[in-house]
């Protein structure tokens, strides 16, 4: 999962990696405060508005903010243990730049887009056929924000390198 919210990691020694891991501990905090800022409007509308969240509803969404907060946090603790052992350190390091770990997380990357793609397509045909306007047109919208996104990241990327 790491390969999905970190960048390719590019380090060349163990003084690099080290700063790579003190981005990836600003990022695990980003990650904190997301989870803390789930936590406080599913516990503001709760509490402090007149709209009506069902237990279960209220139970996911505040273990939804728990859980990213807590994984942040086991993150954080994981990469402090990591920065303090050198050999651990080049161990990782060896293993994040090998040629044949990034392009297995590009496949994996690439084909968990193809499936999340399709899956979204077909509830954008069920969406159509039940008559649902609400999940045709999300799933329409999911669809386009992908494809969108897509272009967007690729000639950002292309223009930087």
């Amino acid at each position: 999962m790491r390969s999905m919210f970190c960048p390719m990691c590019r380090a060349k020694n163990n003084e690099e990696y080290r700063e790579v891991l003190k981005k990836r501990r600003f990022r695990f905090c980003l990650f904190i405060m997301a989870g803390l800022a789930t936590e406080a409007v599913v516990l503001y509308v709760h509490f402090c508005t007149g709209i009506e969240i069902s237990e279960y509803h209220l139970g996911f969404l505040l273990g939804l903010g728990g859980g990213l907060a807590l994984g942040s946090v086991v993150g954080i603790l994981k990469n402090c243990r990591h920065l303090k052992d050198e050999e651990k350190l080049k161990e990782l390091r060896l293993k994040e730049t090998d040629e044949r770990e990034l392009e297995l997380d590009s496949l994996a990357l690439r084909g968990t887009a193809r499936t999340l793609l399709g899956v979204v397509y077909v509830l954008l045909v069920l969406g159509g056929v039940l008559a649902n306007d609400m999940l045709m047109w999300l799933s329409w919208g999911l669809i386009l924000i992908y494809l969108l996104s897509f272009v967007l990241f690729r000639k950002y990327y292309e223009s930087k390198h």
